[in-house]
């Protein structure tokens, strides 16, 4: 049995380039076909999920409904994106840039009212463990969001084995495994590009 977390699909706001965090957009039926492409590669390996849970945020129960082809899809607000603060619906070229050496936004937009990258790890993290305690032995597809699960990756230092050429796309998929208290990376795949990385 595997523990997959996953982004959601194309939404709005991305297709805009705006920043989308606390606030919200729908898919676009771009983020639809994403998500029934996600789909197909989980019915590929014969998957079928017991369980299914998704950040509090529409895009991401949505994707989960259409990708788990489940419609108790159970909402969790641990795994909901990171809050920008001041910049929520706002271009993302407006974003604060990165310290020099930095790969995320560190704890720059706390001044503006977001949130620190080290505190939704933490709560990703959180969320992610005790999912795993209530979900072992079953198939289980979590749907969150780009920086929360960066986040998460950044917390148990798992962006060490991500490849450097990789993105966390819409619908990009983690496999996730527990061992004691060490959460491992099995494996990424990028459903839309066809491709994966095993670990």
């Amino acid at each position: 049995m595997a523990f997959y977390l996953m982004r959601h699909g194309q939404t709005l706001f991305n297709l805009q380039g705006l920043t989308q965090g606390a606030v919200d957009s729908p898919l676009t039926e771009e983020g639809i076909r994403q998500a029934k492409k996600a789909k197909a590669f989980f019915e590929g390996e014969e998957i079928s999920f017991n369980k299914a849970f998704s950040s509090t945020q529409e895009r991401a129960t949505d994707t989960a409904k259409l990708v788990s082809g489940m419609d108790d899809v159970k909402q969790l607000k641990g795994i909901k994106e990171m809050n920008f603060g001041e910049f929520e619906a706002q271009p993302w070229n407006l974003l604060p840039k990165f310290r020099p050496g930095a790969n995320n936004f560190e704890d720059l937009l706390v001044p503006y009212g977001g949130e620190a990258i080290a505190d939704v790890g933490v709560r990703v993290d959180t969320t992610v463990r005790q999912l795993f305690q209530e979900t072992a032995g079953q198939e289980v597809l979590v749907v969150s969001h780009g920086a929360a699960i960066w986040s998460f990756l950044l917390q148990n230092q798992l962006e060490l084995l991500v490849p450097e050429d990789f993105t966390i796309s819409n619908c990009s998929i983690f496999q996730l495994d527990m061992y004691g208290d060490q959460i491992c990376l099995v494996r990424v795949v990028d459903p839309i590009k066809e491709v994966e990385w095993l670990f």
